[in-house]
């Protein structure tokens, strides 16, 4: 499908600008990724290696452009600095790091609260079957996520069977929440947003050529915390917060419990939790910007878990 290898070839154009170290014009990014990834004619590559960086540009990916050392006349070279990632991610490889930029920018779309955290998504984009391929987070995907996601980024309408009725419909967002994978967007047949869980697709989705317009108001979805729904018992969990993530904290666990604020900024919020499992990939997302700190078993469930992942 064209919108699975224009995420293939982003997902490697992302790969190869973090693991450079010096900047690479742009018949060298060519040479470094895999066969057919750009046309070899001149034109066409350059048309399409133009929009991808302006694409990539436009998700909040901070591409740099420097002269490659001891071109004469001076080309124009590309990389990912690693240090605009570096202060809030763990130990990943390239590949890792990579699927988070660009997953993140995928499925979030919100240029406004640039200090969100990020679902970390799991899975090889090689393929391979490796160990790369052991999922960071709890978070499912599939064929039709994956149509999804091309068919948000690449702004195109979208058809698919839900609950007995065929719909079209123009995507705005794809998020995961309360634990499943949400799509929001205008449905043309009612005229009206909409917002579809994935999982209850009743078959494929179709994804057309035609395009829409980027919406002035995108419709959202309505985020749920899948960990305060289960059948475990509540169990009231203390979480320190870094004072970097509060903006998106307070609007996003509106109902949370400030029960310390301490000197460097940050918080201690208590959250009440029923489904733990939910509950250890949401703090994921703040990556080294959370601790659990009590129950002291539920820390311990936690350690354990980060462990068995590293």
């Amino acid at each position: 499908m064209a919108e699975m290898m224009k995420l293939e070839r982003l997902l490697d154009l992302v790969a190869l600008l973090l693991e450079t170290e010096e900047p690479l014009s742009r018949h060298e990014i060519r040479n470094h990724l895999p066969p057919g990834a750009y046309a070899d004619d001149e034109v066409a590559f350059r048309r399409t290696f133009e929009r991808d960086k302006d694409e990539l540009r436009s998700m909040g990916l901070p591409i740099a452009v420097e002269t490659v050392p001891g071109t004469d006349p001076p080309l124009d070279g590309y990389s990912i600095r690693r240090s605009e990632f570096e202060a809030d991610l763990p130990i990943l490889d390239t590949e890792e790091m990579a699927s988070l930029a660009l997953a993140s920018a995928l499925v979030r779309f919100d240029a406004a609260r640039p200090d969100a955290p990020i679902w970390l998504l799991g899975g090889s984009p090689s393929g391979d079957g490796g160990d790369s391929a052991i999922p960071v987070a709890e978070v499912a995907d599939g064929p039709l996520v994956r149509d999804l996601m091309g068919a948000v980024m690449d702004r195109r309408v979208v058809s698919f069977d839900y609950r007995g009725e065929r719909r079209t419909v123009e995507p705005h967002r794809l998020v995961f929440t309360r634990g499943h994978w949400q799509l929001s967007g205008l449905d043309r047949g009612r005229g009206a947003g909409r917002q579809y869980r994935c999982d209850r697709f009743e078959g494929p989705v179709s994804v057309s050529d035609e395009l829409i317009a980027v919406p002035a108001v995108p419709i959202e979805v309505r985020e749920d915390h899948a960990w305060q729904f289960g059948d475990g018992d509540e169990v009231a969990v203390d979480l320190l917060v870094d004072k970097r993530h509060l903006p998106w904290l307070t609007s996003f666990l509106r109902g949370a419990e400030v029960i310390e604020k301490r000197d460097d900024g940050s918080v201690l919020v208590r959250e009440m939790v029923r489904d733990a499992a939910a509950f250890r990939s949401f703090v994921l997302t703040f990556l080294d910007g959370a601790e659990v700190v009590a129950p002291t078993g539920f820390r311990d469930e936690m350690v354990a878990w980060l462990e068995a992942l590293a």
